[in-house]
């Protein structure tokens, strides 16, 4: 009896005096009660749950439509259905059979049970978008990479390009920094005779954000390449853009033609004022997928004016013009000639217009 309850061992029969004693009533142990407290649980239980689906599908409509019977019921008559009924109802309205009429239980797209689907679907499709991000960003590179102006050729962080190009080569610098959109494009104004020979400048840095008024479209948010990190106060709104560096070199003619260093001093000089050339390229970190800009370059007048459709350059690769411009064409060159007509024989500055393309 150790496990009897005290409180039902309180309620048995005391023998006093010489009488008989009565029977005993088979005394519950305390795991019985227990048990039917479990049982009266679990009935209460299905009795809500039973009450609750009812109770929802009246909130829909306070006539509850039998599509055997082709009449409406009442709210007593409702009470007599099982939730097999129910089920069988819900069914039928996701099957689109009910009739659309005044009598009749509209089919509601927006009901409870299609929503939870809805949202079930929409975190499916979240979660999928979020595995093909995180998938996409595991083949980037986190190789450091050398800051591509030549007075500087810092080794960076990937996720510090845009960080130290706004704090270093700021504006004060005369490196400009410019958000830039799809379909909108951007433009840099430039003098081409303050560059040095043969010295890698950074014309202006361009953050790209996909489109304007969706910011699902920015490309850290797509997976097309990694944060930036530690930026600037005011630039921190820039943490998802892709950084768009407009480098350009100026150079001779002598660089492309394959000459022996000790003919180069004989046939051609490197500092002619003839061989000038003046090499333009985008550079920016890895991306998952190549992306590609148009590049046009007119004078003041709008009269004459160059364009090129290129592909950004990866910082991984080598910055210099005289190693990749005579095997890619993903740089705009232009010769003294065409510098002359741009810049109204170097009295005026080259406008530049640039615009994104994701193909």
């Amino acid at each position: 009896m150790s496990n009897s309850c005290q409180d039902c061992n309180r309620l048995q029969i005391k023998t006093v005096g010489t009488a008989p004693e009565r029977p005993q009533f088979q005394q519950p142990t305390k795991y019985d009660h227990y048990n039917n407290f479990q049982k009266f649980k679990h009935s209460k239980k299905e009795e809500q749950f039973i009450n609750q689906r009812k109770e929802e599908l009246l909130k829909f409509n306070p006539n509850f439509t039998d599509f055997h019977l082709n009449r409406v019921l009442t709210k007593d008559e409702f009470e007599q259905f099982s939730t097999q009924d129910i089920a069988k109802f819900r069914q039928q309205l996701r099957l689109g059979n009910c009739d659309h009429n005044s009598n009749s239980f509209d089919c509601m797209p927006d009901r409870k049970e299609d929503q939870h689907y809805k949202h079930v679907e929409e975190d499916n499709e979240n979660d999928r978008k979020s595995l093909q991000k995180r998938k996409s960003l595991l083949s980037l590179t986190r190789t450091p990479v050398q800051c591509p102006i030549s007075i500087c050729n810092r080794t960076l962080g990937v996720t510090f390009v845009l960080s130290h190009f706004l704090r270093d080569h700021n504006e004060d610098f005369g490196v400009p920094c410019q958000e830039i959109y799809a379909e909108k494009p951007s433009v840099l104004i430039f003098d081409p005779t303050n560059l040095d020979f043969h010295e890698n400048v950074c014309l202006g840095i361009l953050a790209y954000g996909g489109h304007a008024n969706d910011s699902s479209s920015r490309p850290t948010e797509r997976g097309l390449c990694i944060n930036n990190a530690f930026l600037p106060k005011p630039y921190e709104h820039l943490t998802s853009h892709l950084p768009i560096l407009i480098m350009a070199c100026r150079t001779s003619w002598s660089t492309l033609l394959n000459i022996k260093d000790k003919l180069k001093g004989n046939i051609h000089n490197p500092n002619s004022i003839n061989q000038e050339l003046l090499v333009i390229w985008l550079a920016s970190v890895q991306t998952v997928r190549p992306i590609y800009c148009t590049v046009t370059v007119y004078d003041k007048e709008m009269v004459s004016s160059r364009s090129l459709i290129m592909q950004i350059r990866d910082l991984n690769h080598t910055q210099n013009p005289e190693e990749f411009m005579l095997k890619e064409t993903n740089c705009m060159r232009l010769s003294h000639g065409e510098i002359n007509i741009l810049t109204q024989s170097l009295i005026d500055c080259i406008n530049m217009e640039i615009l994104i393309n994701e193909f």
